[in-house]
């Protein structure tokens, strides 16, 4: 059985693609700087996840 919860939707791939357009015009300290922002958003959506689960 495969596990679609794991599975980009059709608009998210599409997404992905935009961003890894945009990625490569940016400059490397651009890219760090969202990688920086994208990586505490997804430690912000973890703690705000574990919190309601209490």
């Amino acid at each position: 059985m495969e596990n679609t919860s794991c599975s980009l939707t059709l608009e998210q791939q599409f997404e992905m693609k935009r961003i890894r357009d945009a990625a490569n015009q940016m400059s490397r300290e651009q890219a760090l700087d969202l990688l920086m922002q994208a990586s505490r958003l997804l430690m912000i959506k973890t703690n705000v996840i574990r919190d309601l689960g209490k």
